[in-house]
């Protein structure tokens, strides 16, 4: 059996044992999706860090005071983090006819500790906190509520879409978000949500309060609170109804950025919390963590094996123009063969596991409230995406291995 084959299978494999475990997971939860009216309501804090966000601030503070929630009992903190631009302005302005907006002034510093900052004057009983280029809808702060159902819930993540995407990195995100709604669903089913998303996950202040604030020096605040609270044996639930809108990059450049610090993130607060690799810890343990280093062990196999081929195939290329005497034309006589496909195990496992992807995609949209549109874009997500998510990662381990240092800063 050939190389390819074999990692064809290995993909495939993999891909189909997940895919069908995660239905089954869904399936079995499907009365549990709904979330269930709110029957209390407390003191919520909301912290929006914000570092030269003049463009979109004033959109995200519209979206918190639009929230469908008494006004009394919800307490809206701005830390402006040392912003070059109007930031700071604005948002005092904005202020300045809201009682329940607060906004706060500080040396540079990174988000983390422009979260610590808010929290220790928030006031609410729940906590969370909201990027100042991010928007959420107006019963989205209710949804999060209801799924505190018990006193070991300390978090509840929201279903994270992007806002308007333009060109077409955009909307190759807007579908990898989309999976994220499912993904962040499914994991909240099996007790394994690793990432809290920064925008507007909400917590219980007394998490906070006895496990320490944000981590001031790590690169993603969100999957190391996470990581800290499934180390400390509480939940991480999902509400898939709440909705919240991010601005997403727009350029090559920007997006690079961006998954280098997630990346890199994750495998040190990963490897920081290395004690979650046991079985006392479940799914997460078990199956969710090791399955993201495998698929990622699988994309990075698969790009260097692929840029080996096109390699040979680019010598055999200049080889034969060189046999036929550099008479172009004869590379192009037609020959039915060409057209043959082997339709071996391989091809027919490919092709199936094709199938199962965009099922699961459907279904994703479905879950999240989307419109199903397979369009164009989507077919160029599919056989692009994989080829990004591989780049990033192999350009995140070079700045490991060469030990680039990475930093929070702007997408």
């Amino acid at each position: 059996m050939k190389f390819d084959d074999i990692l064809i299978y290995a993909i495939c494999y993999f891909g189909l044992l997940t895919s069908i475990y995660f239905l089954v997971t869904l399936i079995q939860n499907r009365h549990k999706i709904i979330d269930k009216p709110l029957d209390f309501f407390p003191v919520v804090s909301v912290i929006v860090p914000a570092y030269n966000e003049e463009h979109t601030i004033i959109k995200t503070l519209h979206s918190l005071v639009n929230l469908k929630y008494a006004k009394d009992k919800l307490d809206i903190i701005v830390v402006d983090d040392g912003s070059t631009d109007n930031t700071l302005t604005i948002a005092k302005t904005f202020a300045g006819s809201h009682k329940n907006i607060s906004v706060l002034h500080k040396k540079n510093g990174g988000k983390g500790s422009a979260l610590n900052m808010g929290l220790k004057v928030a006031r609410g009983e729940f906590v969370g906190a909201l990027d100042a280029d991010s928007f959420v809808r107006p019963y989205t702060l209710m949804k999060l509520l209801s799924r505190f159902e018990n006193e070991n819930i300390v978090a509840v993540t929201p279903s994270l879409k992007v806002e308007t995407p333009g060109n077409l990195l955009q909307k190759l995100q807007y579908y990898e978000y989309i999976m994220g709604v499912f993904l962040r669903k499914i994991f909240a089913f099996l007790g394994s949500i690793h990432v809290t998303p920064g925008p507007f996950t909400i917590y219980r202040k007394s998490f906070f309060d006895t496990y320490g604030g944000y981590d001031e020096n790590n690169l993603t605040e969100d999957i190391e609170i996470a990581l800290r609270i499934q180390k400390h044996d509480f939940e991480i639930e999902n509400s898939v109804e709440a909705e919240v809108y991010t601005v997403t990059p727009r350029t090559f450049k920007g997006l690079l950025n961006q998954r280098i610090r997630w990346y890199t993130g994750f495998v040190e607060n990963t490897l920081r919390y290395k004690s979650l690799f046991s079985r006392h810890h479940g799914n997460l343990g078990v199956f969710i963590l090791p399955s993201a280093f495998l698929s990622v062990l699988l994309i990075l196999v698969t790009m260097v094996w692929s840029l080996y081929r096109l390699t040979d195939l680019t010598t055999q290329y200049i080889l034969r123009v060189y046999t036929l005497g550099f008479d172009f034309w004869k590379l192009f006589e037609f020959h039915f063969d060409a057209f043959y496909i082997n339709l071996n195990g391989a091809t027919i496992l490919s092709v199936i596991t094709l199938c199962v992807g965009i099922a699961l995609f459907i279904i994703a949209c479905r879950l999240a409230g989307e419109k199903i549109r397979l369009r164009l874009s989507y077919i160029i997500y599919l056989f692009v995406y994989w080829l990004l998510f591989g780049f990033w990662w192999g350009v995140s381990c070079l700045y490991h291995v060469t030990g680039r240092k990475v930093v929070w800063g702007k997408t």
